[in-house]
């Protein structure tokens, strides 16, 4: 280990000094927290002085387990395997005497580690009045739902007189009325106040804020226009001398390149004799009398000298680019109309925001972020619970710092703001612990920004002087693969900073690991594929795959794709070889093929002239036409809109084949009974109605038949919240369904980048390198923290839809692009660094040079590594296919195979359209329902029966079990029946009733013992099996393995009660003859249902609203 290295690892553990560390990957961070938590835990009374913060709860959960693993060593004399070990050995003992000296008892619950968002919460809950989030809130990781309402409200205001809808309308016509894009900008406004909302709020006002906005790009323009002449340094007045000659030459006035924003463009015309209009440097053969020096004159040499001296300077062309796009001052713009707008309009659109929160009993995590900082008081006046946390907290550790937010380093700084003062005067120093890698920055569509880890590591933070240290050994990968990381990213990072921009400086690592065999594999590859055939990158990797498992079993194998859908390919390779993998999340439920198909069914039923639906319906598995049959149709209608219910009638049609048409005929019948019935059935009754018509369940595959059931509950999710058929409402809702393929613990995992950070592997395949990123779309606001010489301020503008004009919206809008550039390089540092002993990265390419080179897509990993692709090699690779257990033209499950189109076989195409007699249940299928018990499925009773399951499933999970209803259970309750958009009378009844069944539970024992802690125990368990051809779901309310008896319940709640002069005995008795068939069902179920054990079954209803067990 290098000197300096070990120097700077065994001062960062010092308790009594701030430090702020840069730990590159493969440096060895976990252990030097681990000795930091350690080392400051011997300084305190209390082990909760010390707080560490964290992202993620599984980060927060691992950083506690290895303390006190560590102590456990310690404490067991363990053998040290490694000399670093030693340091953490010697800390640990210290700690474990310290900590029986004090008494105490050490386990994870008494360490203080956190992940940021628990621990705003717990600051909220001391302070709920004033920091806004009164009462139970529950904490939303998703919500999008709640912005939509508020901004429906918000906008419902547009017809009113004043100020709000006089801007309402000034804001609408900007954008052309139009009303759905307005809308997804506010939408996506809210999700991102963390960073505007302290500064364009009620306490701004509009006037204020165009003041500041005006002197703050003011301060930008000059700022950037001194950076550039001082790069420029001597020759700056030597160039301002040769232009001007130039101009004098042209008859033109002299260009003044004073540092004022008022000769902004006097330097945009330096700029442009400078560099091409595609920003690189002009060549000399490109100065020319157009720019004013005659041939052979001095003052040409003079400028074709200047040129060649500055032209190597790759940070000079990118500060002269930036000129390029510096926003102008003029106070009659657009631009700066919107933004006052706006000032006016954000503080009521975050009022509603608000309300929705209130009426929905929930939050966001940057309300309660924003919430806290509030909680903690201002500077002039710290809060109660500021004084509070700054007597409890000594010292504080955050990790990942390069992902922090601003809201997160705002709340940092409150509570350290005083720390400065204490510890110029204090025996025993408070102490800031930061640790990052700004290298490894790749969170900013989370709002991540570097340029806060690299402002606190060169100013510290709160008047706090936070020492910067670098850790520089390697001590994951092999020599060659950190000689490759140094080469390429040094080059691509380069030697400096610019917090503006978000690029960083690449820091040299030093390897630490032995150079292996000259013969052994070669650390880095790059391979470049043809387009065509697609697949060819694939099945390269699943050959090198297999290659790797054979020769090295035991080997991990990461498969980082930059999207989940850059996966598809790959993933069907590994299958067709038989390659056992671990996806993480690769795909959400709206991305799986039959969901895609049902969402195609939505979408025309939403609206019947969606061409693209209907079209997709036809090509569905359901139908099946071939595009053949497409193409005949849609001959005479090229680009234009056509009517599916009345193609079938068309002329095009009779050329179809007899059996394409049967086809086509079958859907138009579905689709016109669909019509007749619409708004005659609950919305998920009508869409599963149609898809059984269809045949829906032929076509499903049985691992599919999961994703249907989650479909459908999607859509009474929507019909509960009264959004009706919204095809967006459901896409979101199944978007945020993530579907883990994870076949086994396997050695092979597929997972995207942003994923893989913090994880290693032995090998890595950085695939589909040539693959670009969505277009950004343009945001209604754009904001952005100018670093200055000696202040920072924030930029805020609007889009005025002028897209060429040097508005300051688009000089934020090039320099949001800038950062996302500086991003991509760090994702590929990420991915790279998480190999030990090799690397492969592949592209396909369309087009190659004849010299070999290729030329990569701008906004592409590829693109980054255009050095090194140049002694890639081509590959035009032509694996032998994988064998199918299936043939093309064989079926699978009643599909028709034939190859890419799968679609139901001829022979399972309805003959007829029967009735539909049965549907999914929310709860249970009932077999047999007697006449005489319809009633309870009114819509009323059929409310009570889900939220009183609700209710009881969630208590299943609490232990110990309250002894009555508590305000949280009532809260829930609530909750419920507000989603329901029930009538007021019937809420109110609802409430009493389900609270008086809930009660009664709890004060049962039968009812307690059915909900209390048992082995092998499911409440509300989900079975979906098909039963004649037919989609059958179960929902069991409650099972559970009694292991005093040796017997397996099944329980399933009734919330039904005697009627009028019916004894118990006989009520129960009816009851058990009603529901006998559906408890024998459920038996069945559970007997072939894995997981469960081989045990004897016994059945029970229980009725809450009594008190009673009736035993099957």
């Amino acid at each position: 280990m290098s000197g300096l290295d070990q120097h700077n690892r065994l001062l960062a553990i010092d308790p009594t000094q701030s430090f702020c560390v840069s730990a590159p990957a493969g440096s060895g961070k976990t252990e030097l927290l681990t000795q930091r938590l350690l080392a400051l835990l011997t300084r305190v009374s209390r082990p909760e002085q010390v707080l560490a913060i964290t992202f993620t709860r599984k980060a927060a959960s691992e950083m506690a387990s290895r303390v006190i693993e560590k102590l456990e060593e310690a404490r067991h004399s363990a053998p040290i395997r490694f000399p670093h070990e030693s340091t953490t050995r010697e800390l640990a003992l210290s700690l474990l005497a310290h900590a029986h000296r004090l008494d105490w008892q050490l386990d994870q619950s008494t360490l203080n580690i956190r992940t940021i968002d628990s621990f705003c919460h717990e600051i909220t809950r001391r302070m709920p009045i004033v920091s806004g989030v009164g009462g139970v809130s529950e904490p939303r990781d998703d919500a999008t739902e709640l912005y939509e309402r508020a901004v429906a409200q918000f906008l419902a205001q547009t017809g009113d007189q004043g100020a709000v809808g006089d801007a309402l309308r000034l804001l609408l016509s900007q954008f052309d009325n139009r009303w759905v894009r307005v809308r997804e900008l506010l939408v996506s406004l809210l999700e991102r106040r963390g960073d505007w909302a302290p500064h364009i709020g009620q306490h701004h006002d509009p006037a204020g804020t165009e003041a500041i906005l005006i002197d703050s790009v003011s301060n930008l323009v000059c700022h950037r226009l001194s950076a550039t002449r001082d790069r420029l340094g001597a020759q700056f007045a030597e160039l301002s001398d040769v232009l001007n000659e130039a101009r004098t030459v042209m008859a033109l006035a002299p260009l003044e390149l004073t540092v004022d924003e008022g000769c902004l463009e006097d330097w945009r015309t330096m700029v442009s004799m400078l560099l091409t209009t595609a920003g690189d440097w002009r060549k000399p053969g490109g100065v020319s009398i157009r720019q004013g020096f005659e041939k052979g004159s001095e003052a040409k040499r003079r400028f074709v000298a200047l040129l060649a001296d500055i032209s190597g300077d790759e940070q000079l062309c990118d500060y002269l680019n930036e000129i390029k796009h510096l926003p102008s001052l003029q106070r009659n713009r657009r631009d700066w109309q919107l933004v006052v707008t706006l000032s006016t309009l954000l503080p009521v659109l975050q009022a509603h925001l608000l309300l929705v929160f209130q009426q929905a009993s929930a939050v966001d995590h940057t309300h309660i972020a924003l919430a806290a900082c509030d909680a903690l008081g201002p500077d002039d006046k710290p809060s109660p619970v500021a004084e509070r946390f700054d007597f409890q907290i000594e010292h504080i550790l955050v990790d990942e710092f390069q992902d922090t937010a601003h809201s997160q380093a705002e709340l940092l700084r409150r509570l350290t703001r005083d720390w400065a003062a204490h510890n110029a005067s204090a025996e025993m120093p408070r102490t800031l612990f930061v640790v990052g890698d700004a290298m490894q920055s790749i969170y900013g569509f989370r709002y991540a920004d570097v340029a806060l880890f690299m402002r606190v590591a060169a100013t510290g933070l709160s008047g706090l002087k936070l020492i910067p240290l670098t850790l520089t050994q390697n001590f994951r990968s092999r020599p060659v693969i950190v000689k490759w990381v140094n080469d390429v990213f040094a080059a691509l990072m380069g030697a400096e900073e610019d917090l503006n921009k978000g690029s960083v400086r690449h820091v040299t690592a030093i390897a630490t690991r032995e150079a292996a065999d000259p013969a052994a594999l070669e650390g880095v590859h790059i391979d470049l594929f043809d387009e065509n055939p697609l697949s060819a990158e694939s099945e390269r990797i699943a050959m090198r795959i297999e290659e790797l498992r054979g020769t090295d079993p035991e080997a991990s194998i990461a498969i980082l794709v930059r999207a989940k859908s850059h996966a598809t390919e790959i993933v069907s390779a590994l299958v067709a070889r038989g390659i056992v993998f671990d996806g993480d999340a690769l795909q959400s439920l709206a991305e799986q093929a039959i969901v895609q198909d049902l969402l195609s069914l939505c979408r025309w039923l939403e609206n019947p002239a969606e061409n693209v639906a209907a079209l997709a319906l036809m090509r569905s598995p359901w139908v099946g036409l071939s595009l053949n049959s497409l193409a005949t149709l849609l001959a005479d209608r090229a680009g234009k809109s056509f009517n599916l219910l009345e193609i079938i009638d068309a002329d095009c049609a009779m050329w179809l084949p007899e059996e394409e048409r049967h086809r086509l005929s079958t859907l138009i019948s579905t689709l016109r009974w669909a019509n007749r019935m619409r708004d005659r059935l609950a919305l998920p009754v009508w869409i599963e109605q149609i898809w059984l018509r269809l045949k829906g369940p032929v076509t499903a595959l049985p691992e599919e038949l999961p994703s249907v059931r989650l479909f459908f509950e999607a859509l009474r999710s929507a019909e509960a919240a009264g959004v009706g058929l919204n095809t967006k409402r459901i896409i979101s809702d199944l978007s945020s369904i993530s579907l883990d393929r994870s076949e086994s613990s396997g050695s092979v995992r597929v997972l995207t980048l942003h994923k893989a950070k913090g994880l290693e592997f032995d090998y890595v395949f950085l695939p589909a390198l040539q693959k670009q990123p969505r277009a950004n779309s343009r945001e209604l606001l754009r904001w952005h923290w100018h670093e200055g010489a000696a202040s920072r301020s924030l930029l805020i503008a609007a889009d005025d839809q002028e897209k060429l004009a040097p508005t300051l919206y688009n000089y934020l809008n090039w320099l949001q692009k800038a950062k996302q550039q500086e991003e991509l390089k760090r994702l590929l540092y990420v991915g790279v660094t998480r190999a030990r002993e090799g690397v492969f990265l592949s592209g396909t390419v369309k087009t190659l040079e004849s010299e070999g080179e290729v030329t990569a897509p701008t906004g592409a990993l590829l693109s980054l590594l255009e050095t090194k692709i140049k002694a890639a090699t081509r590959n035009q690779v032509a694996p032998e296919p994988a064998s199918s257990a299936q043939s093309a033209d064989g079926l699978i499950n009643g599909l028709e195979a034939k190859s890419p189109l799968y679609r139901i076989a001829r022979d399972a195409l309805p003959q007829h359209l029967e009735s539909y007699s049965d549907r999914i249940s929310e709860h249970t299928i009932q077999p047999e329902v007697n006449a005489d018990r319809l009633g309870l499925y009114n819509r009323r009773e059929r409310v009570l029966g889900v939220i009183t399951h609700r209710i009881l499933e969630r208590l299943a999970t609490q232990s110990p079990l309250p002894l009555e209803i508590t305000d949280e259970i009532t809260t829930w309750i609530r909750a419920n029946i507000l989603k329901a958009n029930l009538d007021k009378p019937d809420a109110e009844r609802i409430e009493t009733e389900c609270s008086e069944m809930i009660t009664n539970t709890l004060q049962c024992p039968m009812g307690r013992w059915i909900l209390s802690i048992h082995p092998e125990a499911y409440s509300e368990l989900e079975i979906t099996r098909i039963e004649d051809g037919e989609v059958r779901h179960y929902v069991i309310d409650r099972t559970f393995f009694d292991e005093k008896e040796g017997v397996r319940w099944i329980v399933d709640y009734k919330t039904s009660s005697p009627k009028t002069e019916e004894d118990e005995e006989s009520f129960k008795s009816r009851e058990l003859m009603n529901y006998r068939a559906q408890l024998d069902t459920y038996t069945d179920l559970l007997k072939n249902y894995r997981g469960v054990e081989d045990a004897p079954i016994r059945t029970a209803l229980y009725f809450p609203a009594i008190q009673a067990l009736a035993l099957g």
